[in-house]
């Protein structure tokens, strides 16, 4: 499953101010302990109803090149803190190890039984110019009998807003954690993915990676029409199979937008980024240049496209056949040497969210470039999605995604295309006072043209504890 970074979207609320920049800092590595502080203070920061929260003010026609989050957000609304802790009977189908069988072969299980244990926090708090947005999760997982993937999942998604001055703001965003199933939480996390390039989505085994994404966005707005950005980022994959390729990288971009009419706003980017492989040699470098549209259609209605060119410069390895001279002197057919390669990629993404009164959907597709999956190496993606979430009412709450994606390699690697289709739905059903009933169903299956084919399940069902009157809104 090839999400890339357009995943999104309908849970966004806020459409991102008219000029953002990026300047990405260091890695979140410690996801428990960062985790805990972070609670403790919003535990204490804390102190409104835990409700939803009013619509906050339209800002005119959302820009695709900026950070955006759906952190503290669910069906169409921000939402005031609320912490839950849920105990949940779990059975997963085609877990798959990235080892080999007694035949010599790798093979996905059949049913996996077991139980799941967690908690978490999500919502947002605003001052007069600041905001916090939140989503923490933390799964304690245990199989029986033991599978070898008795661990934990745990998420990570925070970002600060701070106004500076009248024309300058300040956005910072934290993804990071840690997951040891490939067809896990992240495959239906409320994410925002227009830039999420740190996020192991798309990995094939299922194995322990650690992951990380830090951003800093510093916002001009010249007029109340013309804004100007400018930045960087910084992100890492670390995972614990030493046949699989870690991944570290950074970013720059700039961009210029202009609300061209009260509805419509243009926009031109840039956006140099590099891709490097510990345990693998190579690297890429890739320059981006898209024109960005979009259209309000109103406060709760918006379309956004942009595309443009990638230039993606790779350094890797290739086998290449000596010589049949040399080859009788050395004794080998064929020897490894270093290749450099330069495409141009098409690359861009299309948009479109609705919010009503109580839910929110979202539909986006497009083509990127990504940093791999720990075998695919630098890769062009193609992907489409889905989601719709509804949160009404005093108890109920559910959520359903689904989408296609594809992944073909960019650089010096010849391996087949990667792709398929996911689907997913979940809900919470407020019993009495502040316990639920919370179950999910997932599906994942994939194709390794003319290589391999594999399908993922799902089912989780049990009791949620949270604070609040509100239903408890998980995804």
């Amino acid at each position: 499953m090839i999400l890339s970074r357009s995943r999104d979207l309908a849970l966004s609320t806020k459409p991102p101010t008219p000029a953002a920049a990026s300047v990405r800092f260091r890695a979140f590595r410690g996801g428990a302990a960062a985790s805990c502080a972070l609670l403790a203070w919003v535990g204490i920061a804390s102190t409104a109803p835990v409700f939803a929260q009013s619509e906050e003010p339209y800002e005119g026609p959302s820009i695709l090149s900026r950070d955006s989050t759906t952190a503290g957000a669910r069906g169409g609304q921000l939402l005031d803190f609320q912490f839950w802790g849920d105990i949940t009977g779990i059975v997963d189908n085609g877990l798959t190890p990235p080892a080999l069988n007694s035949s010599g072969q790798v093979a996905a299980r059949g049913n996996d039984y077991g139980l799941e244990a967690g908690g978490g926090v999500s919502g947002s708090k605003s001052w007069e110019s600041d905001q916090v947005r939140l989503d923490y999760r933390g799964d304690w997982r245990q199989y029986t009998p033991n599978n070898g993937y008795n661990g934990t999942d745990q998420f990570l998604d925070v970002q600060w807003t701070h106004q500076l001055s009248r024309h300058l703001e300040l956005v910072m965003h934290e993804v990071g954690g840690v997951s040891n199933l490939s067809f896990g939480p992240l495959t239906y996390y409320p994410l925002a993915n227009s830039d999420l390039l740190g996020v192991p989505l798309n990995d094939l085994f299922d194995t322990t990676a650690y992951f990380s994404q830090s951003t800093a966005e510093l916002v001009w707005q010249e007029t109340a029409r013309l804004s100007f950005g400018f930045g960087g980022d910084e992100f890492l994959v670390r995972r614990e199979s030493p046949i699989l390729v870690n991944t570290n990288g950074y970013r720059g971009q700039g961009d210029v937008a202009y609300r061209w009419t009260m509805r419509q706003t243009i926009s031109v980017s840039y956006a140099y980024e590099h891709f490097d492989y510990p345990r693998s040699y190579g690297y890429s470098d890739i320059n981006q240049v898209e024109a960005g549209w979009s259209y309000g259609l109103g406060p709760r209605t918006d379309f956004a496209v942009d595309g443009g060119a990638a230039r993606v410069d790779t350094l890797g390895l290739i086998q290449v056949a000596l010589n049949p001279i040399i080859a009788s002197i050395l004794g080998e057919n064929y020897t490894v040497t270093t290749s450099k390669r330069e495409v141009i990629i098409p690359v861009g993404e299309a948009r479109f969210s609705k919010r009503f009164a109580n839910s929110a959907l979202g539909i986006s597709g497009g083509m990127t470039v990504m940093p791999g999956d720990g075998i695919y190496l630098t890769s062009r993606a193609t992907s489409g999605a889905a989601t719709y979430s509804y949160l009404g009412g005093k108890r109920l709450t559910f959520a359903v995604t689904g989408g296609y994606s594809r992944m073909t390699t960019a650089g010096e690697q010849t391996i087949a295309p990667y792709g398929g289709f996911f689907g997913g739905a979940g809900m919470t059903f407020r019993l009495y006072s502040y316990s639920h009933m919370e179950a999910r169903y997932d599906y994942r299956q994939y194709d390794i043209v003319g290589v391999a084919s594999k399908a993922e399940n799902r089912v989780t069902l049990g009791l949620a504890f949270a604070t609040g009157e509100r239903p408890l809104a998980i995804w």
